[in-house]
């Protein structure tokens, strides 16, 4: 289910359910992701000069997954990861609140100082926020 969230700031809709899988094949360490439930190409997107959200998510998502290659003689892990849509960073709130936005950053001189991280596209704007459950760790007799 949803995160309710705060007064004054909701949380996100939920985009996704995803189940992560670790194994150790021919001595390598493997990782998969499953998509479970909801939908990863929602079109859920940010608008970076205003911080507002767009795309469909969900308020609740469920979904079971059994393993179709699941193999008793080895050693595995696995837990589920819940994500949200994406929403703007905490710092790009910070940037937008002084004044910064993406035509600031087009002339670096009318950047203020202490700001210029506001401006680095190295950066990322967003973030998407997520949730997983304690592992599951199978161990063959």
């Amino acid at each position: 289910m949803r995160d309710p969230g705060v007064a004054g700031s909701n949380a996100g809709p939920l985009q996704r359910i995803q189940i992560i899988k670790g194994w150790v094949e021919g001595g390598q360490e493997q990782e998969a992701v499953i998509e479970v439930a909801g939908n990863p190409a929602n079109g859920a997107s940010v608008n970076l000069n205003t911080c507002a959200t767009t795309g469909t998510g969900f308020s609740s998502l469920c979904g079971v997954w059994q393993d179709p290659d699941f193999d008793a003689d080895e050693n595995a892990f696995y837990y589920a990861r819940v994500v949200e849509n994406p929403s703007c960073r905490w710092a790009t709130r910070q940037c937008l609140a002084a004044g910064i936005d993406q035509a600031t950053c087009a002339d670096p001189s009318s950047v203020p100082a202490g700001f210029a991280d506001c401006c680095n596209t190295d950066f990322p704007k967003t973030v998407q926020e997520r949730a997983w459950t304690s592992p599951i760790w199978f161990q063959p007799q």
